[in-house]
Parts: C-alpha cells; structure tokens; sequence
C-alpha cells in the first residue's frame, strides 16, 4: 500500500509523462532573451490541453555616457 508521498510523486510522475516530450521541445528552443511556458488543462489525470508560449526580447546593447 502507498502512503500519501507515494501516490504525489506517482501522481507527479504521470502527468509528466503525458507532458514530456512538448517540454522537451519547449526547452530546446528556449529563447536566449525571454520566456517560456506551459499550461496545462487537466481531466479526470488527464492532460486534455497543452498551450505552449514563447516570447522573445530583444538584448539591448549596454549604453555609454550620459543621458
């Protein structure tokens, strides 16, 4: 039988399975300046909506002198 740390982490566990291979991918073009992110709809354990963002920012180049 599991205790309630047992059922979390399984709980965990398969939710992150239904979502891995969308994060994955979301981290492999992680934008160098900005965001990332996920959300995730959940029914009944499922994943039945996964929206993906991702937003750029340009770099500024750093200012010199005054004003």
């Amino acid at each position: 039988m599991m205790n309630n740390r047992d059922q979390e982490a399984d709980w965990a566990a398969h939710i992150f399975r239904q979502i891995e291979s969308e994060l994955l991918k979301l981290l492999r073009n992680a934008p160098a300046y900005g965001s990332c992110g996920i959300d995730i709809t959940l029914h009944q354990g499922e994943v039945v909506r996964l929206a993906v963002r991702a937003e750029v920012i340009r770099k500024l180049a750093p200012k010199t002198g005054g004003g």
